[in-house]
């Protein structure tokens, strides 16, 4: 079995990139997305006999190691494996309910409360970009350790513990931007490219209801007027929107701005409402 840390990693880099499919350069920027490691890292370890190229099992072997307690990104806690082994264990889901080793929607249900909060407090959007989540209602292995490690935690109570400070990180307009940003893919099915009009609604209203008071007056105008799944281009620019325009009078609203069609019917609607 590999010893992930001890493969030799000289002379593997961007040249071996070049060698590659299309597949596989996918996987590696994608490993290497999920466990923080370089590129030399993700092609040495998936490239390995043990793992050939499979990128689940690749993510595992790295997590779980010879090595007990490691640090991740320079952060000076360290981690026990076998400590978060046991966590993750305790929120999967059943063996024979799902094709993948993973933690679904009961399982971060579970968590939350566990660790205090409501499923749709925003700082779960936090906790999930940390763990760069690629779905909604799921964690993969992979996922929840990479996760984890990013927030020095190997238990449920060192995580309660940093809820504070992931808080404190939404506060911070680059970080809720970022947050949003990320909401928008992990909120939509991989194969559509916007956002159906109920899940947009949803999110909108988890991200903006306590931070926009034209919040709920812009669902309401979604749900009667638009009544289409919302695209990356309105999701993007409302939260820009939302900065700019926060009375119903639209103080601040230029009319020749480069808005979003939608973003300027909304305006009318609203003014058109209060005449």
């Amino acid at each position: 079995e590999t010893d992930v840390r001890a493969l030799g990693l000289h002379g593997v880099g961007s040249s071996r990139m070049n060698r590659l499919n299309k597949a596989q350069k996918d996987k590696v920027k994608r490993f290497a997305a999920v466990s923080d490691s370089d590129e030399k890292t993700a092609i040495a370890v998936l490239k390995s006999k043990d793992v050939g190229w499979d990128l689940e099992l690749g993510l595992e072997k790295f997590f779980t190691s010879a090595a007990s307690t490691f640090s991740f990104g320079g952060a000076t806690g360290a981690v026990n494996a076998k400590t978060l082994e046991l966590t993750y264990k305790a929120y999967r889901a059943a063996d024979n309910t799902h094709d993948e080793d993973i933690i679904d929607a009961s399982g971060i249900e579970k968590l939350c409360a566990d660790i205090g909060i409501d499923p749709v407090d925003p700082v779960i959007l936090v906790v999930s970009m940390k763990m760069n989540a690629k779905a909604m209602g799921v964690f993969t292995k992979a996922e929840f350790f990479a996760g984890m490690k990013r927030m020095e935690c190997d238990t449920i109570p060192q995580l309660k513990l940093k809820l504070p400070f992931l808080r404190k990180d939404l506060a911070n307009p680059e970080v809720f931007k970022q947050v949003f940003e990320y909401s928008f893919d992990f909120a939509k099915d991989e194969t559509h490219k916007s956002l159906p009009l109920e899940t947009a609604c949803g999110m909108f209203h988890v991200l903006l209801a306590d931070r926009w008071p034209l919040c709920a007056d812009w669902l309401e105008f979604l749900q009667k007027e638009h009544n289409k799944p919302v695209t990356r281009d309105t999701w993007t620019q409302t939260l820009e929107f939302s900065k700019q325009i926060k009375s119903g009078d639209m103080k601040g609203y230029d009319p020749a701005g480069a808005w979003p069609y939608l973003l300027d019917e909304f305006v009318e609607h609203v003014l058109e409402k209060k005449n």
